[in-house]
């Protein structure tokens, strides 16, 4: 509703504007604001733009992943990937496994390579329990093949103990396989593994 003019209040007037061809009234509000509709505006030198905003999500994003990769922000641990060739210490390796041998100069396995893990093998120690043996034979059993790393020659007593050290790395579920030369059907041998496991990269 148009508000009506007091008795002596000065007449109304209208504001106008000029498009160059036309003059307009220019309008306000019901609390008598002016009413304008930008069409275009000058951003200031250095504001802000759809690109800008691209270009620091992108930067941020950046940022984000690093801090992903940390194994704990508290510690700021980085986690590195490698190319297949980055393992870790995961634990200590040590292990003792005896058998009954099914045949004459037999052998006894050791306990696999858990799955994930390399084994890096530091000491290795084999006995025949019931019969004395003339040599201990080591070997390295991957994927199904037997690679000799070792052999005692030695008249061993019942029970005696044969030893090697060194480093031996073995690939998850390979095993050291030690023959006892001159031993028996029915025997009781066994291996004793130390060292280490260490974490596969993936």
């Amino acid at each position: 509703m148009a508000k009506v003019v007091p008795p002596g209040a000065p007449a109304p007037q209208s504001v106008l504007g000029w498009d160059g061809t036309d003059f307009y009234v220019l309008r306000v509000d019901a609390t008598g604001h002016l009413q304008v509709d930008a069409l275009t505006t000058a951003l200031p030198a250095g504001a802000a733009t759809a690109a800008h905003q691209i270009t620091q999500i992108t930067a941020l994003q950046l940022i984000d992943d690093l801090r992903n990769a940390l194994q704990s922000v508290g510690t700021d641990r980085l986690q590195v990937r490698g190319e297949d060739q980055l393992f870790s210490l995961a634990g200590v390796l040590s292990s003792t496994r005896a058998v009954v041998i099914s045949g004459a100069n037999g052998y006894v396995d050791s306990t696999p390579i858990p799955a994930n893990r390399y084994g890096v093998i530091t000491n290795v120690m084999a006995q025949d329990a019931t019969t004395a043996t003339v040599f201990h034979l080591y070997r390295n059993r991957h994927d199904g093949a037997d690679v000799d790393f070792a052999i005692q020659y030695q008249a061993f007593g019942i029970g005696q103990s044969s030893q090697w050290h060194g480093h031996v790395f073995l690939d998850a579920g390979d095993v050291v396989r030690v023959y006892f030369g001159n031993a028996l059907a029915g025997d009781n041998c066994s291996v004793n593994i130390t060292g280490y496991l260490m974490t596969v990269e993936v």
